[in-house]
């Protein structure tokens, strides 16, 4: 039979899952809609880096708001464009609660679908594009909420919806934005087709390994 400490434990351990879940479903209708500055507020104040893709590493809190707010929104205050789109589900979380309760691990897939400028063969034209990744994310526990520390979007393809990916698994930019560039070099870039596996961060549910 569980003590009470342990049944305490185990339900704190099932709140900060649930917590660490509500703050990735949120991240990712912020970035729907072009909320960046909120996306910004998610993160921790102490050396957070977000890296997606191959466009290079964004350290520390300035890092994130250049990365979100100056380069995927296009400068504070920027306007919005009619016909952009921008789903992408945050689906099959995965969340690992480290020991002692204030950090914590979680992948994700994410899917969606966009219509952007950036990811056109034309300049400034909207393209309609099919879009996969995957998340290896770290999240700490400040003041008793949940924020991210480090995000990684490992991307598996963006295609366009014309085309799909066995014929073009990747259009848009590629390597880092020369007006708003990273802190640091891509760490990895295997879109498809390469065989690469986005190590995971959990452990096999009945070996333990």
């Amino acid at each position: 039979m569980s003590t009470i400490e342990e049944l305490k434990s185990r339900l704190q351990r099932l709140e900060d899952i649930k917590q660490i879940e509500h703050l990735q479903k949120i991240y990712g209708y912020y970035q729907d809609y072009g909320e960046w500055e909120k996306i910004v507020d998610l993160f921790t104040d102490n050396n957070p880096s977000v890296e997606e893709a191959d466009r290079g590493v964004y350290r520390g809190k300035d890092g994130i708001r250049r990365y979100y707010v100056e380069l995927l929104g296009g400068g504070k205050g920027a306007p919005s464009r009619p016909g952009i789109l921008n789903i992408v589900f945050q689906l099959q979380g995965v969340i690992t609660v480290e020991p002692g309760a204030t950090s914590a691990k979680g992948r994700w897939y994410g899917m969606g679908m966009e219509a952007k400028p950036v990811a056109s063969l034309h300049e400034g034209e909207l393209r309609q594009t099919w879009l996969n990744g995957i998340y290896e994310n770290d999240y700490v526990k400040e003041n008793k909420i949940w924020k991210i520390q480090n995000l990684h979007f490992y991307l598996t393809l963006r295609t366009a919806y014309e085309n799909g990916w066995l014929k073009v698994p990747v259009i848009g930019q590629h390597g880092p934005d020369k007006l708003v560039p990273p802190d640091e070099p891509t760490t990895v870039y295997e879109p498809y087709p390469s065989p690469y596996r986005v190590p995971t961060s959990f452990k096999h549910p009945v070996t333990g390994e």
